[in-house]
């Protein structure tokens, strides 16, 4: 793989390192302790987009989470890296995070360490190691990433290519993030539908996914659409205006 692909995830390393984010950046995602699960982790709304995702563990036996969704026909495009320095490039391959992918159908695989490729970053004026990459065909719908620690070490895996913004989707019971899933929900709360309120639509779309809930998009700056008058206590039905969600309600 040539080297001038690179220059857009490590970019992205940079701003990782100077916390700069400019609007057209490619973001970094720093996995905290809410991400020790996969049901609170964050989730890439887009995983054809180019994002930057770090795991700092202190001992052995940890784990963190992130999500991303990809569409019908997208690849799946992944790289795992480290920094070319102490612990991490003393470290054996069998000491390394293990980063383990799970697709939307179920299919697990490991990213396998075959490669200590150095890449110097000028952005950020760091050396980073290429331990892994993968690039295939991907499947529609959400990726699940765990990075479990085998000793004290960070971590990176980049995901996507595109050059452009993308947006990370929290799990919280705040405003404008998604709910986190509530086993055998029959019926969507109006508390819970209004958090996807100031998401975007596919947002909206993503997060509903993963709470098992209907979803219907009922209007689109200003024009309303057909649809059906059945009522379903677990669908959301959502207004958009300029990609975003301003009103939902269920039925």
């Amino acid at each position: 793989m040539k080297q001038a692909p690179f220059k857009a995830l490590f970019f992205a390393l940079a701003l990782l390192a100077s916390s700069a984010i400019p609007a057209a950046a490619h973001q970094p995602v720093s996995l905290n302790a809410q991400s020790a699960r996969i049901d609170t982790s964050p989730v890439l709304i887009e995983g054809s987009i180019s994002f930057a995702v770090t795991a700092n563990f202190t001992k052995s036996g940890e784990r963190r989470y992130f999500r991303f969704a990809l569409r019908e026909g997208e690849a799946l495009k992944l790289e795992y890296l480290i920094l070319d320095r102490r612990p991490e490039n003393a470290l054996k391959n069998s000491q390394l995070p293990v980063v383990t992918i799970t697709s939307p159908s179920g299919k697990k695989s490991n990213l396998k360490i075959n490669e200590r490729t150095k890449f110097y970053e000028p952005y950020g004026r760091q050396n980073y190691l290429f331990l892994s990459r993968a690039n295939r065909a991907g499947e529609s719908g959400i990726y699940t990433v765990e990075m479990r620690s085998r000793a004290r070490a960070s971590a990176l895996v980049a995901v996507g290519s595109k050059e452009v913004r993308g947006e990370v989707m929290q799990i919280s019971d705040l405003a404008s993030s998604c709910p986190k899933k509530i086993s055998d929900e029959m019926e969507i709360s109006e508390k819970r539908a209004n958090q996807l309120v100031g998401l975007s639509e596919r947002a909206g779309e993503i997060c509903s996914l993963l709470n098992g809930w209907g979803y219907r998009v009922v209007q689109r700056d200003g024009e309303d659409f057909a649809v059906t008058l059945d009522y379903r206590s677990n669908r959301a039905n959502v207004k958009v205006k300029a990609e975003k969600i301003f009103e939902v309600t269920v039925g």
